[in-house]
């Protein structure tokens, strides 16, 4: 699972918060900005609460309600509406007995980018691959020490590749819309092919498959059917890549 899909899942609309903020990176340090100050928001709107300050509690209200709607938290941000205009009409009985929705919202959002920011530190491996069995033998046996992202075909692995940083590709040939040599030119076009090492996997291992794939920089070949063993060679493969970059 994707970072981003953990978002996905939990109803957050991501692909409106990356066209308000441009690119991932600024999309993600806008999350990281905005987990950080959730605690100040419930600390500030329980005070203004408790000291019936319904002026700023709505001020509160709005800039959380404003974050969450630029950030994707489509529904969360109609709550946070509700109370700032809720603290607008000074509704007192509306805020006390409703408080602790909008609290709880708060800590909800608070504990998914947790989870969000838990996966920061595993790099990303992506494994496109038709078969459902291939994709879930394979992130078994990498998922504890990578973050996972899995595609089943050639297009949506390019989508990956686009909004995600790729540590590595492990790359079946043989997909619909769009299949892996297609994904290969598409990143020789990018100038990525040379950056994020590929090994190819293939059940086809015919000389002549084999010697396009290697007219390619990829950095090496997995034949169909493998062993967890020959995993752990591609990855020890894939982490020399990088030490002989340094």
């Amino acid at each position: 699972m994707s970072r981003e899909e953990i978002l996905k899942n939990n109803n957050v609309d991501v692909a409106g918060g990356l066209e308000f903020w441009g690119d991932i990176e600024t999309y993600r340090e806008s999350l990281k900005e905005f987990k950080d100050s959730l605690p100040t928001k419930i600390k500030n709107l329980e005070y203004f609460k408790n000291n019936q300050d319904w002026e700023n509690y709505a001020i509160v209200a709005h800039s959380t309600k404003s974050e969450a709607k630029y950030l994707g938290f489509m529904k969360d941000s109609e709550i946070f509406l509700e109370h700032e205009l809720k603290g607008k009409e000074c509704n007192a009985e509306f805020i006390n007995n409703n408080f602790n929705t909008i609290k709880d919202t708060i800590l909800k959002i608070e504990d998914l980018l947790n989870k969000y920011f838990d996966n920061s530190n595993k790099k990303n491996i992506l494994i496109a691959d038709d078969s459902s069995i291939i994709l879930n033998f394979l992130d078994k046996s990498i998922k504890n020490e990578y973050n996972v992202l899995k595609a089943n075909n050639g297009a949506d692995a390019i989508e990956k590749i686009k909004n995600n940083n790729i540590y590595a590709i492990l790359l079946d040939l043989n997909m619909p819309s769009l299949n892996g040599f297609e994904v290969l030119n598409y990143l020789k076009e990018n100038d990525l092919i040379d950056r994020i090492p590929v090994v190819v996997i293939t059940g086809d291992d015919t000389e002549e498959t084999i010697k396009k794939a290697f007219s390619y920089p990829i950095l090496d070949v997995l034949n169909k059917p493998f062993k967890e063993e020959n995993i752990r060679r591609i990855l020890v493969t894939i982490k020399s890549f990088y030490e002989d970059r340094k």
